[in-house]
């Protein structure tokens, strides 16, 4: 399905009915997904970077996994290294289509279809519809980026084509329990801290269980895509094509 473009997008103060239709959504149901983004501190009135990614986070869990605006804006709040992360790969913006980089091409007008890009897009994993868990590729995306950007020529052609290599690889994740909810409330992590450098820790454990890991053993799991899921809102704010 193709969903029609924003003809006209205000990227410093968006009216609500703007943000319903870079979400493909009515207005009166993302009125709530609004003020869970405001009601915890990640955004202003002006809706900035980091309000941009929470929102089409929040967006994606409420329509794919039924869980509640508030909880998910807990858990963006509680851990904002998430958005910073996104943020570096998608560099959310104003005058985005004629001042930033993209090296992915995500943004590109004929890349219209909704396709994982599995080199550097990000996870949140809800596990047993309480645990939240955070994947991210283990490869330095901005190095990468910077080889794709550099193109060829006689001496960077090899730099070039390993980066090319790299973005088709079969990417490792770092992991990171966040915490867990019991539907209405998020309870974080607490023996974690924020990673320096958006470091990620290498294992998720229970916080109760310590011996019990979460990375091959539950009985259900739901994945979101949260790095396609603020692109496609992104694209749609642009006024390009988004296909799903």
């Amino acid at each position: 399905m193709v969903h029609s473009p924003i003809e006209s997008f205000d990227f410093d103060r968006p009216s609500l009915g703007d943000l319903a239709a870079s979400l493909h959504e009515e207005v009166r149901s993302i009125a709530p997904l609004v003020d869970a983004v405001h009601m915890v501190g990640i955004g202003t009135s002006a809706v900035g970077t980091q309000a941009w990614i929470a929102l089409a986070i929040i967006h994606a869990f409420w329509r794919n996994a039924n869980v509640s605006p508030d909880v998910t804006a807990a858990v963006l709040s509680g851990w904002p290294e998430i958005s910073a992360s996104l943020e570096e790969v998608l560099c959310f913006r104003s005058g985005a289509t004629d001042h930033e980089s993209d090296p992915f091409l995500l943004f590109s007008p004929i890349a219209a279809e909704s396709i994982p890009v599995p080199a550097i897009d990000e996870y949140l994993d809800l596990v047993q519809n309480r645990f939240f868990v955070w994947r991210r590729p283990s490869i330095d995306r901005r190095s990468l980026g910077q080889s794709l950007l550099a193109g060829t020529g006689p001496d960077i052609e090899e730099d070039y084509l390993d980066a090319l290599q790299k973005l088709k690889a079969k990417p490792s994740y770092d992991r990171l329990w966040l915490g867990y909810t019991d539907g209405r409330s998020f309870f974080r992590n607490e023996r974690r801290q924020g990673p320096k450098g958006l470091e990620l820790a290498t294992s998720v454990t229970d916080l109760e269980h310590s011996s019990l890991s979460f990375e091959d053993s539950y009985a259900c799991k739901i994945s979101i895509n949260v790095s396609l899921a603020a692109r496609e809102m992104k694209r749609r704010a642009l006024g390009l094509d988004v296909v799903s």
